[in-house]
């Protein structure tokens, strides 16, 4: 598997070299329509699975029956167009019409649609989580207004993984036990490593890192680490559940040149099926967690849950991290992300989440 997406990984410069020579939007001949989408990650991952399995064959199967026409997708994963660091650039220059991609990858362009990184310990639940999220991309289109503005590509829907978890090679009770360890994370969250020392990871990277010790943890989801075999690198290890949420960091986005080009009863069908793609694509998340749970248990690696004083302890450590998040986004994006925040943790509050402490947003 590892040595599949290394090479996806090559080919994936190839292939874009080979698309901004000649990047054209969407097209259409006759009656027949074809589309480009695409994501850096592969098509087993949960997200990218419900692209390619259930967005596309729906709209394909829609306008097929209630227009005159026919739409073809042409699918490209694992780093064959885009990698995951490039996919907002891939979908503003063309060499995609759809893209699937993690806002974690661009935390400086999509700063602002990475707040649910910016407060930690969040809603758990991956459903309610990218419903609260929707919510407030609509109350708070700033957020988003970037995309559209700038990179040129619309938001068709959000999406998201499961709650994030810490799987290490070491067992650990106590927030100090985590003092001078090496933790891997992928980039906004990686302030998330209050106590250790943080090391940046990509899915591609994350075994090898772990194997070799450049990283002795990962934060990331339970069945994520099962199917990247990363409980196998470091010989079972020990999953604890640390609850810091369901983070909603999907962003399923398209040029706004090939939405141009398109009859708007296709438009309508895309984004209808995008609104359900938001639905599905995070309840399959949220089933995956105990999948995740379960076959890692059964693998051997050890579950525990967070104490609660660890957990408040490491929030504590970052207490003051939200504010300067906020005060960062309002500066470099010109939008109120004060406002956004204290929107954003009223939200989830009002969902039934509590927070180990109080996060202060001036």
């Amino acid at each position: 598997m590892f040595k599949f997406l290394f090479k996806m990984s090559a080919v994936g410069v190839v292939a874009i070299m080979a698309f901004t020579q000649s990047v054209e939007a969407a097209k259409i001949k006759g009656n027949n329509i074809t589309l480009r989408i695409g994501s850096g990650h592969p098509p087993f991952i949960t997200y990218v699975k419900s692209a390619s399995k259930f967005f596309v064959p729906n709209v394909k199967r829609r306008v097929a029956a209630e227009t005159k026409y026919k739409i073809n997708f042409k699918e490209h994963y694992a780093g064959t167009v885009v990698n995951v660091f490039d996919t907002l650039e891939g979908t503003q220059d063309g060499r995609l019409d759809i893209g699937a991609w993690c806002v974690c990858f661009d935390d400086d362009k999509a700063m602002a649609l990475n707040l649910g990184y910016y407060v930690p310990f969040g809603e758990p639940n991956a459903v309610k989580a990218g419903a609260i999220f929707a919510k407030i991309v609509k109350d708070h289109p700033s957020i988003a207004q970037d995309l559209e503005k700038r990179y040129k590509q619309k938001l068709l829907a959000v999406s998201g993984f499961n709650n994030y978890g810490l799987l290490s090679s070491f067992d650990w009770k106590k927030f100090e036990d985590l003092k001078g360890r090496k933790v891997l994370a992928a980039g906004p969250n990686l302030p998330w490593v209050a106590a250790g020392i943080p090391v940046r990871t990509t899915i591609p990277k994350a075994a090898q890192q772990m194997q070799t010790g450049v990283g002795e943890a990962i934060i990331l989801f339970p069945d994520t680490d099962y199917k990247l075999k990363l409980h196998e690198a470091i010989k079972g290890g020990y999953y604890t559940i640390t609850d810091f949420g369901a983070v909603t960091q999907i962003a399923l986005t398209m040029n706004l040149k090939s939405r141009k080009k398109l009859p708007g009863e296709v438009l309508k069908i895309i984004d209808e099926e995008a609104k359900k793609y938001h639905t599905q694509s995070l309840t399959a998340s949220q089933n995956d967690h105990s999948w995740g749970i379960a076959k890692l248990r059964e693998a051997g690696t050890k579950i525990q849950v967070i104490d609660p004083a660890a957990k408040k302890a490491w929030a504590q450590k970052l207490s003051a991290w939200p504010n300067s998040r906020a005060e960062a986004v309002s500066k470099k994006k010109k939008i109120d992300m004060g406002k956004i925040m204290r929107a954003y943790i009223a939200e989830t509050k009002a969902g039934g989440h509590t927070y180990p402490i109080n996060y202060v947003i001036k």
